[in-house]
């Protein structure tokens, strides 16, 4: 669907919704890459020296994790499972990094994921559900990753 025509399909439910089935076919990628988001998050905030930048990212990550319940809880909702991460590797950030560097890693991540949803969003027409937590999702990663650019401004200086 031509994103330009979305509002006006989307009034009211209009226009054809993807199956159940193909929602958690499609969700569950997301859920993977915020689960990965997460986990370099926290790899981020071990590697950090400066405990006042450890602490903002931690307040971070906390939204976060409540961003994850909530797509974890769509895919459940709609019959499917959500990944656990269990086959992912661990995280570390290069030693020689300073912490500025390893802000700049994380927001390149967040971007990243950002535009991921983006894509994801537009490209299909989701139950009005997904695409309000998908919207909020874009919503909230775009103001962390502008709040790690603040950061990383400060850390330059």
């Amino acid at each position: 669907m031509f994103p330009a025509l979305r509002p006006i399909l989307n009034k009211g439910g209009a226009g054809r919704y993807i199956s159940r089935e193909e929602s958690v076919q499609r969700l569950i990628p997301i859920a993977e890459r915020q689960l990965r988001l997460l986990r370099t998050y926290d790899a981020t905030r071990a590697s950090i020296a400066d405990a006042g930048i450890r602490a903002q990212v931690d307040a971070m990550m906390a939204n976060l994790r409540t961003e994850m319940a909530k797509i974890s809880e769509t895919i459940l909702s709609l019959g499917g499972a959500t990944p656990t991460g269990a086959g992912m590797g661990a995280l570390t950030p290069d030693a020689n990094d300073s912490d500025r560097a390893r802000i700049q890693s994380l927001l390149d991540t967040e971007r990243d994921f950002s535009a991921a949803l983006r894509e994801e969003t537009d490209a299909v027409h989701h139950q009005e559900r997904s695409r309000a937590i998908l919207g909020f999702n874009i919503e909230v990663s775009d103001k962390r990753a502008e709040r790690l650019r603040e950061i990383a401004a400060d850390l330059s200086r």
